[in-house]
């Protein structure tokens, strides 16, 4: 009879360690994306548009400590850390390219846009090359999109304009949807200030 009553505790006993294991484990990824604007989101720019213009949108870089599939946020003026259940469905910077592809191509009516690499014989009317130097945030505070960027005509061969832009956007709610919302917002800024510049360039061009 203790036997059995030994057997018995011992089985409940196992029970309760795979259930405090299992409960351990049990928190469900997340997978986010970052978004494009809506094509409504063009109102206010200038009205001289030209669908034939060409863009070569590329290279696009990241810094190393945002190469991963964890959303990072800032916990300190020196620490991150990196969420292990909210995930980036892609590469962050595919996503990134993918929806400043978008974005333009609103912004600019045109489809002439191609991402790099392209082939050597294709002929641009701007190549737009970007380094992202920050692109993260302080959860239920803001975040913040910091980008060294060059637009350049002629194949590259002269550079029209040069900036590092800087955004930053309050966050609406405490959860992680809540930055990334707040981090495509910041990629329609900053595609704005890009397409402005593009369009006062090819304003002055059919001027002359």
């Amino acid at each position: 009879m203790n036997r059995i009553i030994r057997s018995v505790g011992l089985c409940i006993a196992c029970v309760g360690v795979l259930n405090v294991l299992g409960c351990g484990t049990s928190q469900p990824s997340h997978f986010y994306l970052l978004r494009a604007m809506s094509p409504a989101s063009d109102a206010g720019l200038s009205e001289t548009k030209a669908s034939s213009r060409s863009l070569g949108l590329g290279p696009v870089t990241l810094p190393k400590y945002l190469d991963r599939p964890q959303i990072v946020t800032k916990a300190g003026a020196h620490e991150v850390e990196l969420a292990e259940f909210h995930k980036w469905a892609e590469p962050l910077q595919e996503n990134v390219a993918d929806v400043l592809q978008e974005n333009l191509s609103i912004l600019l009516s045109t489809d002439r846009i191609v991402q790099y690499p392209w082939k050597q014989s294709n002929p641009f009317d701007y190549q737009l090359s970007l380094e992202v130097l920050q692109f993260d945030g302080i959860k239920s505070q803001e975040a913040v999109l910091k980008v060294r960027w060059m637009l350049t005509g002629e194949d590259g061969a002269k550079v029209i304009h040069q900036k590092t832009s800087q955004f930053s956007e309050i966050l609406r709610g405490p959860d992680y949807e809540d930055l990334v919302e707040a981090m495509s917002r910041m990629l329609d800024s900053l595609s704005k200030e890009i397409a402005n510049v593009i369009m006062a360039g090819s304003t002055t061009k059919s001027m002359k």
